[in-house]
């Protein structure tokens, strides 16, 4: 069945929407557009070399997002993430992770699965011989997301995935670099030998840990006060 002019028109448009859309959050989140920056259409169209109407739609769908915020009478411009936001999206995460992590275990991890955990992890211990501080967040982000996917819920995956894009996005905005890979990964091991052993008790207690471990330093860190934690903040009561 050969497709319409008007169908092969619309999905030509929506090919074009979803590079600008990609390109500007790709922007955003590497920090080339940071947070505040005002955002006018004609300038990132000529800066992408497209029209206003692709720009105009992908500016949308990152508001709905939450990557840009919209002023009435203003425009649009990049949005920030202050501590609030962090320590809920941090919330956010361990209650994802944990639901997700229950109903794996329930339904029974896979060798392929358990196989698969282990190669990622293999791939975030080698970034520790390196000062590549983004590219461990990205893998310690594929090893969480990886363990997620086991739930086999794409909703669940999608949410989590947005919560990761915007923690790292707030990381590197703020300049966060942080030291603790080597604890990292023996946390991740720790969690490893409780999966393979089928102890779903001990997995989430270690990976509930492993999370807001991650959110309070971040909370020090946004507090001023290097290492130590701050009773406020992103803390919370953990």
């Amino acid at each position: 069945m050969h497709s319409t002019p008007d169908a092969l028109v619309a999905q030509a448009s929506r090919s074009s929407n979803d590079r600008v859309y990609a390109a500007l959050k790709e922007l955003i989140v590497d920090n080339r557009l940071r947070p505040g920056v005002k955002l006018t259409h004609q300038e990132l169209a000529e800066r992408l070399k497209v029209s206003r109407t692709p720009v105009r739609e992908a500016l949308e769908r990152l508001y709905q997002e939450g990557f840009v915020v919209h002023r009435p009478r203003r425009g649009f411009y990049v949005a920030e993430i202050d501590e609030d936001e962090a320590r809920e999206l941090y919330e956010l995460r361990e209650a994802l992770e944990l639901y997700a992590l229950r109903r794996s275990m329930a339904r029974g991890l896979k060798p392929a699965d358990l196989r698969m955990l282990e190669e990622l992890n293999q791939r975030y211990r080698s970034l520790l011989r390196d000062d590549a501080t983004r590219e461990r967040m990205v893998a310690d982000r594929d090893f969480h997301l990886a363990l997620a996917a086991c739930a086999d819920n794409r909703a669940l995956l999608r949410a989590m995935d947005g919560v990761f894009e915007r923690l790292i996005l707030k990381i590197r905005v703020e300049g966060y670099r942080t030291v603790r890979g080597v604890e990292a990964l023996e946390e991740h091991l720790t969690l490893m030998q409780a999966l393979h052993a089928e102890d779903a008790a001990r997995a989430e207690q270690v990976l509930a840990a492993h999370i807001q471990g991650a959110r309070r330093r971040l909370a020090s860190h946004l507090a001023g006060l290097g290492p130590a934690v701050s009773p406020g903040a992103l803390s919370g009561a953990a």
